[in-house]
């Protein structure tokens, strides 16, 4: 079990959101702000972790390869320093969830899903 404080809670509701409308900059600047650091501090790096951690995994966004070799990869191009240690397992469950997905053909987007539930905790916040 993880508990995340409220200022938490909002920052991973506004990168969820982000995610789900494809904002790749929004996603980049959230991602900065809850403590991303890397190397070189790719951008493409910065948004394509938080899409694999935080939203889905397709061929077409890993290029073919397994989840694992991928973030190996972009580990390789720019080493992270420093992630959100917050929400690791925030990540840890959508990829869990995402990897049950797969091995039932229903592959999902984990941004998409918990949208609603995003939204609906950043109205009550005044934050949308």
């Amino acid at each position: 079990m993880k508990a995340l404080s409220k200022e938490d809670r909002l920052l991973m509701c506004k990168i969820i959101v982000a995610l789900a409308d494809e904002k790749k900059e929004e996603v980049i600047r959230l991602m900065k702000e809850a403590g991303y650091k890397s190397q070189n501090m790719n951008k493409d790096v910065i948004y394509l972790y938080a899409k694999v951690s935080y939203d889905e995994d397709n061929d077409e966004l890993t290029d073919g390869k397994h989840i694992q070799l991928f973030m190996e990869d972009i580990q390789a191009k720019d080493p992270i320093e420093a992630l959100p240690k917050d929400f690791i397992m925030v990540g840890r469950i959508s990829v869990m969830l995402r990897g049950l997905g797969h091995a039932l053909h229903q592959p999902r987007s984990v941004a998409k899903a918990w949208r609603p539930i995003a939204e609906s905790v950043l109205k009550k916040e005044g934050l949308l």
